[in-house]
Order: structure tokens, then C-alpha cells, then sequence
């Protein structure tokens, strides 16, 4: 029995990814997909009679390319159909029903809505607050687009949501995306969202009034992006601290202390669009710098190897903009898990090239000398 089942698997395997072939979704696409990589031998029964094939039997299998593809199957015509197709009789009238989650700039947490997505064509959107929207729903290739408007109001406003949906167009249990719109204080705005599909209506209350999962909150804490309400006249006019960062454009050298008080050396490149560039022992790092104030600069910077999203070496600086006792050279402090040095927390020294060259040698090892000493004293 079980070996005649796995050979009807087998063929309905070969017939789904046919219909998937021919909708120009290939067999190397759903394996990248399922992370699954033995559709070959999945649908050869006569080659490969084993009852499980890289974790899942042939029926698992099966079943799990058609909730992937939002698709079902006719066992009498051994045919395949997507589930919203209306010559196979889907209902007239379905709704799915989300928790649309969002970091609240104003009240510095993570706020809800219900969002109701009607015939996979309209969308009404109900904040916790006395709030209506309503729009439409579409999905283009890999994306879904809701467009919204609030109603009731004086003055309409939009809202355009972009979510990644991947190849199952509607119905995933979580989805990932972007909104933009216009806050309640009159700012353009845009930022990270989370969908969260609840079918239950008893649960989807319960999960609007409690807190957020501090997994969603962790992802969507400060995901927010505000735009001035103003038109400048010139370029000059869009940020005064570029002034800063223009001043500091230029080819620089690097010093930090290591761990036996040797000096390591590396070039630092600023340019005046804000962008960084660090060479360091063979690697290379890059990142952005950022006023704190008029006299501090934060540099952040990050291994361009990229090898992990979760351990990165990364470099976070505050420079000093007045050279103060270290002169001609800038002072910095700074964290990092990727420099040799006394501790994570470090002391280093910044100066431009062309000052380097044109400094006497005295005055240079004299600052060097200095910021080694105080490493020192730190790491004790």
C-alpha cells in the first residue's frame, strides 16, 4: 500500500510541476523555494522507490508545493488549478483578515490595525483609534499592493503599502513590507511593516488590544522615516550639517593602539556625500558619517564581507571636529569587536594625509605617544 501511494504521489508530483512549468515557473525555482533539492527524484518513482526522499514522503511533498503555489488538485481528472479560480467554483465572497503592525513615531511604540482584504480585491483598514480606511488590493509579480484612503476626514489622505508575497500571491501567514503616507501632524513618512494573518475573530481581538510580540516590536522599533514639509529654493537649503560633512571630505590615515601598545595603521576615506571607506590589515570596511553636533562626527562602519547577518565586524566612532591636545591629529573614541585592541572600547587617532606628510616627526610620535599612554591607563 504505502508503495502504491508514493507511485501516485510520484506522478501527481510530475503533473503539478508541469502546470508550473508552463505558468514559466521552473523546477530549479520551486527547489530554491522549498529549499528542497530533489524534485528529480521525488517525481521518478521507478528510479527512486525510497518512502522518504530529503526529509518529506512524496505526499508531504505534494502537499506542500501546492499550499507554496496557493494551488489544488482534481483526483478524478488528475488536473491542477489555482484555488481562487472562479471555472472551479471558489466562494463568491472570501476575506482574509491581518494585523497590520507599525512602529508609532508620536508614541514611541508599536501600533495596529485590522486590515480585511475582500475577493483578493478590496481592503478596509481599521485602526485602535477612531480611524477608517478603505482601498484596493492588487498583486503584481512577486508584490502586493494595497492603496487606501482614509475616509470621514476634511481632507483626503493616501496610504500606498508594498508588500513581498512571494510566488503564493495572497493568504501567507506573515508578510514583510513598506508603508508611505502622511502622519497626523501633516509629515510625509515611511516605514517597515508587519502583516499577521489571524484567522480566529475571538483571537484577532485579543491580539489587537495586548502588546505586540517583542519579536515584531524588535523589528519594527525606530523602522521610521520622516520628510520636512518644506520646498527649498537651492540645494544649499535641503541640510545644513552637510556644510560639516563637506569640510571633512578628504583621504585620511587611521591609528589605534593594539593590544602591546604597537600603533596600527590604516586609510579612511570620507567622501561628501557621507559615505566611508576604511582599509585595515587586508580588509575592507564601509559605512556612513553623521553629525552629532557641531563638534562631534559618528562614523559607523561595517566589514564589506558581509559572511553573516548576525556576526559583523562592525566599528562605531565619535570623532571630536577640534583637534584639541592630540593635534594635528583628530581624536576619536570608539567600539568594536573587529579592531586588535586593549578592549572593545578604544581610543584612536585620525589625520589627513597631506598633514601627516607636512607634521615633523616629533609632533606626530608626540600625540601617538599620548593616545598610547592613555589606552594603556583605560585598559587597566
Amino acid at each position: 500500500m504505502e508503495a502504491s501511494n508514493a507511485k501516485i504521489f510520484a506522478e501527481r508530483i510530475k503533473i503539478v510541476l508541469k502546470y508550473l512549468k508552463e505558468i514559466k515557473i521552473s523546477q530549479f525555482e520551486i527547489e530554491e523555494q522549498l529549499n528542497y533539492t530533489s524534485l528529480s527524484k521525488a517525481k521518478n518513482y521507478s528510479r527512486y522507490p525510497q518512502q522518504i526522499i530529503e526529509r518529506y514522503t512524496r505526499e508531504e511533498l505534494f502537499n506542500k508545493i501546492l499550499d507554496e503555489y496557493g494551488l489544488a488538485f482534481n483526483s478524478e481528472s488528475n488536473s491542477v488549478f489555482k484555488k481562487d479560480s472562479k471555472i472551479h467554483g471558489s466562494p463568491s465572497n472570501t476575506s482574509l483578515n491581518y494585523i497590520m503592525y507599525y512602529y508609532a513615531f508620536a508614541r514611541e511604540t508599536v501600533g495596529k490595525a485590522i486590515v480585511r482584504i475582500i475577493n483578493d480585491k478590496k481592503v478596509v483598514m481599521d485602526y485602535r483609534y477612531d480611524e477608517h480606511w478603505e482601498g484596493s488590493f492588487q498583486v503584481i509579480e512577486n508584490y502586493t499592493f494595497i492603496d487606501v484612503e482614509k475616509t470621514g476626514g476634511v481632507t483626503p489622505v493616501r496610504k500606498l503599502i508594498c508588500l513581498f508575497s512571494g510566488t503564493r500571491k495572497t493568504g501567507r501567514p506573515i508578510l514583510l513590507g513598506t508603508y508611505s503616507t502622511i502622519k497626523r501632524d501633516g509629515f510625509p513618512a515611511a516605514g517597515k511593516i508587519v502583516f499577521e494573518r489571524v484567522d480566529d475573530k475571538a483571537m484577532l481581538a485579543t491580539k489587537i488590544k495586548n502588546k505586540a510580540d517583542p519579536r515584531i516590536a524588535y523589528y519594527l522599533m525606530n523602522k521610521v522615516w520622516v520628510s520636512e514639509t518644506f520646498t527649498p529654493n537651492t540645494l544649499d537649503n535641503l541640510s545644513q550639517s552637510y556644510k560639516l560633512i563637506n569640510r571633512f571630505a578628504g583621504s585620511y590615515l587611521f591609528f589605534y593602539p593594539k593590544r602591546n601598545n604597537e600603533i596600527e595603521k590604516g586609510e579612511l576615506i570620507f567622501n561628501n556625500d557621507s559615505s566611508l571607506h576604511l582599509s585595515l590589515k587586508n580588509m575592507t570596511y564601509s559605512g556612513i558619517t553623521n553629525p552629532v553636533d557641531n563638534h562631534t562626527l559618528r562614523l559607523e562602519l561595517n566589514d564589506d564581507a558581509g559572511f553573516s547577518e548576525v556576526v559583523e565586524n562592525r566599528i562605531s566612532l565619535l570623532m571630536e571636529t577640534s583637534k584639541s591636545k592630540y593635534e594635528p591629529f583628530y581624536h576619536c573614541v570608539g567600539i568594536s569587536n573587529a579592531l586588535e585592541s586593549n578592549s572593545n572600547s578604544f581610543e584612536c587617532l585620525i589625520i589627513e594625509k597631506k598633514d601627516f606628510d607636512q607634521t615633523p616627526k616629533e609632533i606626530r610620535e608626540k600625540s601617538i605617544n599620548c593616545l598610547i599612554g592613555t589606552n594603556t591607563l583605560n585598559a587597566k
